[in-house]
This record gives structure tokens, sequence and C-alpha cells, in this order.
């Protein structure tokens, strides 16, 4: 994308709402609930790693 702002924007919004589904509408299932856990740290991973990027280009 070109605004890379709004782009870490709409990455923490969908982060914030996956967290609130997760715990909204929590599994028993183990497989599930450690595919969820795996998908938020791949998220999470991404938008750091995507804030870092911008701090080093905006500066």
């Amino acid at each position: 994308m070109r605004n890379r702002l709004t782009w870490l924007i709409i990455k923490g919004v969908l982060i914030l709402l996956f967290t609130l589904v997760i715990f909204i509408m929590p599994t028993e299932d183990t497989f599930r609930k450690w595919m969820r856990f795996a998908m938020l740290t791949v998220f999470v991973l991404s938008f750091l790693i995507d804030l870092n990027d911008y701090r080093k280009k905006d500066s």
C-alpha cells in the first residue's frame, strides 16, 4: 500500500477485532485454541515488523 500509516491502523484494528472474537466466542477444542493463538501471534508479529519499518523510514 502507498500509505503505510493507514495500513498500520487497519492492521491494528483487525488485531483488536480478532482478539475480541477470541474472547467473545471461546472454543473448547484444543486445536482451534492453538490455531487462534498462532494466527494472532503471526498478525501481531507482522504488525510489529511493519511498525518498526515505518519508524525507520519515517526518521
